[in-house]
């Protein structure tokens, strides 16, 4: 499918995040949209190689850094979302004069919780997923 219709989804890939996955997956693919997601096909594959193929070749992209914290005690935060979203904004700014055009939508757990993490992201538009 052509750029314009190319949607780079960067998201956590656990059971715990298949609820989120599945119905965020149906809206793209109901919106007549190509969804693009980063997969490991062999482990000689350098994987940021392929995020950024898809990040180039997509219009629109989502952004879920709500995992930006440990999961469990003792555990590292994974950082993988915030990076690739770093790369996201950086073909923004600095690719071909179509990248400029790019859209992005971010979103995370808990309200403001991106400035703690991210806090050079101040003054984007991120939306609160689990809002009630």
């Amino acid at each position: 499918m052509p750029f314009e219709s190319n949607v780079f989804i960067n998201c956590p890939f656990d059971k715990f995040y298949v609820p989120l996955l599945q119905p965020l997956l149906f809206t793209v693919l109901y919106l007549d949209l190509n969804p693009l997601v980063s997969e490991t096909k062999s482990s000689g594959q350098i994987r940021v190689e392929q995020i950024k193929k898809l990040i180039f070749n997509s219009k629109y992209s989502i952004h879920d850094i709500s995992r930006s914290e440990a999961l469990k005690e003792n555990d590292l935060p994974r950082f993988n979302m915030p990076f690739e979203m770093g790369l996201d904004l950086g073909c923004q700014s600095f690719g071909k004069k179509k990248l400029n055009f790019k859209k992005s939508l971010v979103l995370e757990k808990t309200r403001y919780h991106y400035q703690k993490i991210i806090s050079d992201i101040a003054g984007q538009d991120i939306e609160n997923q689990y809002a009630a």
